[in-house]
């Protein structure tokens, strides 16, 4: 029979978990702003957040870069690769069904962990970091400084996204362009071209908690599909397209998962993250600030 965990090992597992959970609200945020301008649910999401992963250990790797260091040589590359995606891939499903969306960027996800698969194999990756390997203790919770950096890091990147919607004129137009875009065109926005902008900077931000994911953490050819699957998660709890949903989602994902790991220490631990999330759709359908579309 197995015993209930420590008062200790819970409060650990929540410590780790919002820790984790901060970065998967940056990774959620980004997707939630891509529905928000979009009305696209881009199913591939996680798996772009892989690549940057890997690009982190290609320059780990090679050059020694540390995994902070190499996000933000990514973060342009990443960009560059979203603005193609974006007019090979996304532009001519917009407006199309929710079903061709979801088909199509399911595609890309198999053709990217394919790629990925041929060109690294199986084997699991990480970064060497110092960071990765240190911890402090607090009373007796120990709190590893990479897990403590990334979700300082996407705290600020958090606070500087909405700082750029809310105080900024190309801020204004995103936020216009995802209220009514016909309005938005009506008043002078390029449209096409602000949606080329979201999405190619949305998955230029994906380079951020990859760097802080690797910190810590490793990186194989199947991760896309959970990361994928935990963004879609964090967001439809959050509410599809709202952005302070998104970011308390993914705090409270992370917790979930963290705690269920904790009270039920097996395969069958990740079940508990889908029974919460079945509840809150059941009674917040519209997200947890009750402020997510139904699109």
């Amino acid at each position: 029979m197995i015993g209930m965990p420590s008062l200790e090992l819970l409060l650990q597992a929540a410590v780790s978990g919002v820790l984790t959970g901060g970065i998967y609200a940056l990774v959620a945020l980004s997707l939630a702003l891509v529905f928000g301008v979009m009305r696209v649910l881009n199913f591939a999401h996680g798996d772009l957040l892989m690549i940057a992963m890997y690009a982190v250990v290609v320059l780990n790797h090679q050059f020694g870069l540390s995994p902070y260091l190499a996000a933000i040589v990514i973060v342009p590359v990443m960009g560059l690769f979203g603005a193609l995606l974006f007019r090979i891939v996304i532009r001519p499903v917009l407006g199309t069904s929710p079903l061709m969306q979801a088909q199509l960027t399911i595609g890309v996800s198999f053709v990217i962990q394919s790629a990925v698969l041929m060109v690294f194999g199986a084997d699991l990756l990480n970064a060497s970091s110092s960071f990765g390997a240190t911890a402090y203790r607090i009373g007796g919770i120990v709190i590893g400084l990479g897990q403590l950096a990334g979700f300082i890091v996407s705290l600020l990147v958090c606070g500087l996204l909405s700082a750029f919607l809310t105080m900024t004129e190309a801020g204004h137009r995103i936020r216009a362009t995802a209220q009514d875009p016909t309005m938005a065109w009506l008043c002078g926005v390029d449209v096409k071209r602000t949606q080329l902008m979201v999405f190619a900077g949305c998955i230029a931000i994906l380079a951020i908690p990859a760097g802080c994911l690797m910190a810590f953490t490793y990186v194989t050819p199947s991760a896309g599909i959970r990361l994928s699957l935990l963004s879609l998660l964090v967001v439809v709890l959050g509410g599809l397209g709202d952005l302070r949903g998104a970011f308390a989602g993914g705090l409270i994902i992370g917790l979930i998962e963290s705690l269920a790991s904790a009270l039920l220490n097996n395969p069958a631990s990740p079940s508990l993250t889908y029974l919460v999330f079945g509840a809150a759709l059941l009674f917040r359908p519209r997200g947890l600030f009750g402020r997510g579309s139904n699109a």
